[in-house]
Formats: structure tokens, C-alpha cells, sequence
């Protein structure tokens, strides 16, 4: 069992973002303590690990939602299924581009060092 601020500091995290994870259906209903304190289990940390994963490539609140209920629910439709497949398909699309942008920048910044290389070395 680990307190709010040893999460937050495992998952970079705020504590109002816990919350927040905890209030909006996210997260299930955190433990407390004997002082009202939450303390996040290894299954809630477990979830916790699954949305942040989501969250940080891309999808809303509502998205992660759906994502978890898929993971939780004991009797799918395959249209649930598809819906899930979809959006981590787009998710995936979406990281390619981003990556693609990264890789952009690394160039342009890779020339502007090389260039600035050789006018310092023609200083010398």
C-alpha cells in the first residue's frame, strides 16, 4: 500500500490529478487509511500504470474511460471491441506523427550544430 504522495512522485504526478483520476470514474474508489488518507494498492497502481499510459499518448478522459471499462468488463460486445482496437490504432497513428515531428526537429537542430561547428572552426 503506498500513500498519495509516494504515487505522485512514483508517476510524476500531482495529487490533484489523482483525484481528479479517482472522481471522474478513472481510478476505482481509493482505500483510506484510519486517518481518511487514500492508500493505492498494487491493483490500483496497476490501473493507475494503464491510464496514464493512455492519457499520455493522446486519448480524453472519456476515452481512457471506455479503454478501462473494456479491460473490466466481464462480458464484452464486439462492437466494444472494435471501438478499443479503433482507438489505439488512431493513438498509434497519432505517436507515428508525433515521432515523425521529433525526428524533424533532431535534424534541424543536428545542422545547426554542425553549421555552427564550422564557422567555430574556421574562427580558430
Amino acid at each position: 500500500m503506498k500513500t498519495i504522495k509516494a504515487v505522485a512522485q512514483q508517476y510524476e504526478v500531482t495529487y490533484d490529478a489523482l483525484r481528479f483520476y479517482e472522481k471522474a470514474g478513472l481510478l476505482p474508489p481509493i482505500q483510506r487509511d484510519q486517518q481518511g488518507r487514500r492508500v493505492y494498492s498494487p491493483t490500483d497502481l496497476a490501473e493507475l500504470d494503464k491510464l496514464l499510459h493512455l492519457r499520455k499518448l493522446g486519448a480524453s478522459v472519456q476515452e481512457t474511460k471506455d479503454m478501462l471499462a473494456l479491460f473490466h468488463n466481464d462480458k464484452p460486445m464486439v462492437n466494444k471491441y472494435d471501438a478499443g482496437i479503433q482507438l489505439l490504432q488512431q493513438l498509434d497513428a497519432d505517436l507515428d506523427k508525433r515521432i515523425a515531428e521529433i525526428q524533424q526537429q533532431k535534424d534541424f537542430l543536428k545542422d545547426k550544430i554542425t553549421h555552427l561547428n564550422q564557422l567555430k572552426a574556421e574562427l580558430d
